[in-house]
């Protein structure tokens, strides 16, 4: 469940959901180790590589999104609870217009921004960082002048990471999601079951 949590749960390509997601772990002895119970050493150990995995197909699962040309990875950190943080960061990667801009290479931070203050989580304008790869375009909720250029060059990758510290608390979290692009409109308009 905890790996699930933190992977596959903060998946987004289009804001719904499948009648057919679902996650399955099985164990079926053919490695013939003694089983790992909770209060064994290897548990953490086990923990870590399971949510490792995890994160790694979820990803995957993101960047081949229908339609999907680019990767997008937004971080919370900053949030009062990990509840927040979550919310937060699958409501910005869950934007459409978060994800036309993207699409479109556009560094149109106010979109980021209007998706974070529609979640519903605690905000204080005046305390928000933002950051589109390593370009701090929101300082303690004031704009930044920066190269247009150089955000483009970051939003033209293959993998587009954004980060918002909200400053109000220490809970973090990640959620990935995939530009919405016409090819997107196109397979799903197109699509009968």
């Amino acid at each position: 469940r905890k790996a699930v949590d933190i992977s596959f749960n903060m998946v987004s390509i289009d804001g719904d959901t499948s009648t057919n997601d679902m996650v399955l772990v099985m164990a079926n002895g053919l490695a013939g180790n003694k089983p790992i119970s909770q209060d064994s050493r290897q548990v953490g150990v086990f923990q870590q590589a399971l949510d490792q995995v995890c994160i790694y197909l979820a990803r995957s699962i993101a960047r081949d999104g229908e339609g999907a040309g680019k990767l997008i990875e937004v971080t919370v950190s900053g949030a009062p609870t990990v509840a927040e943080a979550r919310l937060a960061a699958r409501t910005i990667v869950s934007s459409p217009l978060v994800k036309t801009a993207v699409y479109g290479s556009d560094p149109n931070w106010g979109r980021i921004m209007a998706a974070v203050g529609r979640s519903g989580v605690e905000v204080v304008e005046s305390k928000i960082d933002l950051y589109i790869g390593d370009i701090c375009l929101v300082k303690v909720g004031r704009p930044l002048p920066f190269s247009k250029q150089s955000v483009v060059r970051v939003l033209d990758g293959s993998e587009v990471p954004m980060s918002l510290n909200l400053n109000l608390g220490t809970a973090t979290a990640t959620a990935w999601g995939c530009d919405l692009s016409e090819e997107y409109v196109t397979i799903n308009s197109q699509y009968t079951t």
